[in-house]
């Protein structure tokens, strides 16, 4: 995989993350939840982006 096209998808992933995390705080805050609920579907929702900065990272580490 050349080093361009891990840098676009790269870019890719992380915006689409940070769209779904988004949209899912916002539907999260017009639900009437509980507050337990309502910060399991936060933590949910930001763990996703974490684990794709994590993938991105971890493509972008040099092997051994």
């Amino acid at each position: 995989m050349t080093r361009t096209y891990k840098i676009l998808i790269s870019i890719l992933a992380l915006v689409f993350s940070l769209g779904a995390t988004c949209i899912g705080f916002i539907l999260v805050g017009s639900l009437s939840l509980g507050f337990g609920t309502r910060i399991f579907y936060n933590f949910f929702f930001l763990m996703q982006t974490v684990a794709t900065c994590w993938t991105v990272i971890g493509l972008f580490r040099k092997e051994k």
